[in-house]
């Protein structure tokens, strides 16, 4: 089993997080109720601290933080945690680095000697089928949509002690409870809390609800219809954005200290030489003014790693049990299919294949009672809908990255999709959009630059 190591925190975090505590109700400078907090002396403080907690003035807790080192943990776990968006992590990246001896969490080492054969089998089976496909020639960030999810990964993290807390609690109380694997590293994790600042072991099982609520799918059974993302376009905007373009230009004459009410009577043209204005400038608070919710059909969890990056966006997934019981109910997977497999009749066999096994791999396994353990053997190509939230601020940076010639194809095929349709819906602004290279003249990629001109166009340049 893996395991999480603290590698650094603030020596003075007492110190840092009363001073926090004092300055809203304190008399003097910062540096001068700092000091009052050195003086004051460890006990003190931390009776401030505790005060300050049970009062529900948490925010105070952001002012110190910690580095964590996660090790040989599942990518399931690695999934759970960077939900978490006031985390910063940076993960091993399987488009680069082969994984053939990345080994992998043994998520049935309690169940029967039968049970656990089989996870191991299909678990080994998928590694083998990954050197297969990596011998055959396929790159390694499309190998590693074979892998299931109890393969190990490594992830370097810092957090705020507000956002620790809360983390050590969703495992061991809350989404994580279902996994002995998260429920062993948030108690670890307490435990190395204990050592350094006790007043952060804050324990709430009482906020979280154990077990798996169905919630929403309960009150609407029989009103609602299941999802079947297979009849849908690969990209649907869900919201109304007829009055994005207006709502940007409107916080944008505020900025500039005219009436965001006036009426506006000017060109689509005026018009994007503004937005393009709005876009080059460091300070982007006018495009934060207008949110588009986008619908993707399925991406592969893989790629979803890489859509949780972007930090200011509200993300939303189906329960990982959709596709599990989508398979144990007899379904077809949907899955990722590489081109860089899909041109080669012998590499598409073994991938189709690698897909079939898991699922057979997967009922075997249900019928010996097995059931959370089986997210472990959900593989990386196994697709499932997102649905996002992101202002036009974000939506330029995520297309800047992710319709580079050098993205992820994947993710850049949906960030590509989704472009197309946003010019649909908004025109005027979305032309503006696109990757760096189109935007400014230049790739930000240095040596690592592809050398070729974007394929993508920018209507508002032709």
């Amino acid at each position: 089993m893996g395991f999480a190591k603290i590698l650094h925190y603030n020596e003075n975090t007492d110190e840092i997080l009363s001073a926090a505590g004092r300055i809203s109700t304190m008399d003097g400078t910062a540096t001068e109720i700092y000091q009052k907090s050195v003086d004051a002396g460890k006990a003190a403080n931390q009776k401030l601290i505790g005060k300050v907690m049970s009062s529900g003035h948490t925010s105070t807790l952001e002012h110190a933080s910690v580095n964590l080192a996660f090790e040989d943990v599942s990518v399931l776990f690695e999934q759970f945690l960077i939900e978490f968006r006031l985390m910063s992590f940076t993960v091993k990246s399987r488009r680069y680095v082969n994984f053939s001896k990345a080994g992998y969490f043994d998520a049935l080492d309690i169940y029967s000697d039968d049970a656990h054969r089989i996870f191991s089998e299909a678990v080994e089976n998928k590694f083998a089928v990954y050197d297969k496909l990596v011998a055959a020639g396929v790159p390694v960030e499309d190998a590693r949509f074979v892998l299931p999810y109890c393969f190990c990964s490594n992830i370097l993290c810092t957090v705020n002690c507000r956002e620790l807390i809360r983390l050590m609690n969703e495992l061991v109380y809350g989404r994580g409870s279902r996994f002995p694997e998260f429920v062993a590293i948030g108690e670890s994790l307490f435990a190395q809390v204990a050592e350094f600042a006790p007043y952060l072991e804050c324990r709430k099982p009482q906020d979280y609800c154990r077990g798996d609520f169905n919630g929403i799918s309960v009150l609407t059974n029989g009103i609602c219809a299941e999802y079947d993302f297979e009849k849908l376009p690969e990209v649907t905007v869900m919201n109304d954005v007829s009055a994005a373009a207006d709502i940007i230009l409107r916080a944008g004459l505020m900025e500039s200290g005219m009436s965001p009410l006036s009426a506006i009577e000017i060109s689509d043209a005026k018009k994007q030489e503004i937005f393009t204005m709005m876009l080059n400038t460091p300070r982007k608070r006018a495009l934060e003014q207008a949110n588009f919710t986008l619908l993707f059909k399925g991406m592969s969890l893989a790629a979803i790693t890489h859509m949780t990056r972007h930090r200011m966006q509200s993300l939303v997934t189906p329960n990982f049990k959709i596709a599990l019981n989508h398979i144990l109910n007899g379904g077809d997977v949907s899955y990722v299919k590489p081109e860089s497999i899909y041109k080669n009749d012998a590499t598409r066999a073994i991938y189709e294949e690698a897909f079939a096994e898991e699922s057979k791999a997967i009922a075997a396994l249900r019928e010996y009672g097995v059931y959370d353990e089986l997210y472990y053997l959900l593989l990386a190509g196994t697709k499932i809908p997102v649905m996002t939230t992101m202002n036009a601020n974000e939506l330029d940076t995520f297309f800047r990255l992710r319709c580079c010639n050098r993205a992820q194809w994947e993710i850049r095929e949906y960030a590509m999709a989704a472009l197309k349709e946003l010019r649909e819906e908004c025109p005027v602004l979305f032309n503006l959009y696109g990757a760096s290279c189109s935007l400014n003249g230049r790739c930000p990629e240095g040596r690592m630059c592809c050398g070729k001109p974007w394929v993508g166009g920018n209507p508002s340049k032709q």
